[in-house]
């Protein structure tokens, strides 16, 4: 691979990091303020609100254009650092989890009462959306960690089998 799409790669992926570096951010904020005042309604600062919206889009902007037209960086082979990278991804994905779970335990009596109203469904929306993106963040660590996990295809004469027995 060349060292354009290589670097392509490497800065696509750098900013897709700090988009989910924001958003983790700001789920462990809404974990802080949901347990210390658990049972009340937070509201967000528009600035932070903005924040969540531009870090999402530019995440996902990076990740889609990532995966339609920058391949990935092969003739990398270190099983460590695949696994590492495979784990950050799981790790990611467990992190996204808990939001949603946080999330709908907080709303769920509204959604028990069927009231769904704007206000509702924009946070929803919100919340769904922040998911798929550190989805989508988390997917692309696995990938990257399984491509440097398998070793480089052999490029020399096939060896022979040897026979059983």
């Amino acid at each position: 691979m060349t060292a354009r799409p290589r670097s392509a790669y490497g800065i696509l992926l750098l900013l897709q990091t700090i988009c989910a570096a924001l958003l983790l951010f700001y789920i462990h904020m809404a974990f802080r303020i949901v347990t210390e005042k658990p049972g009340e309604l937070h509201s967000l600062p528009a600035s932070i609100l903005l924040q969540v919206v531009i870090a999402i889009l530019i995440g996902q902007g990076c990740y889609w254009t990532r995966l339609r037209h920058v391949p990935q960086p092969d003739g990398i082979y270190s099983p460590v650092l695949g696994h590492l990278l495979a784990f950050a991804g799981r790790l990611t994905s467990i992190f996204g989890g808990a939001l949603f779970s946080i999330y709908f335990l907080r709303q769920l009596p509204a959604i028990q009462q069927l009231s769904l109203d704007a206000g509702l469904l924009w946070r929803c929306i919100l919340v769904f959306t922040m998911l798929f993106a550190i989805y989508c963040y988390a997917l692309e660590l696995e990938r990257l960690g399984a491509a440097w996990q398998k070793p480089p295809a052999q490029t020399g004469p096939e060896h022979p089998e040897r026979p059983a027995g």
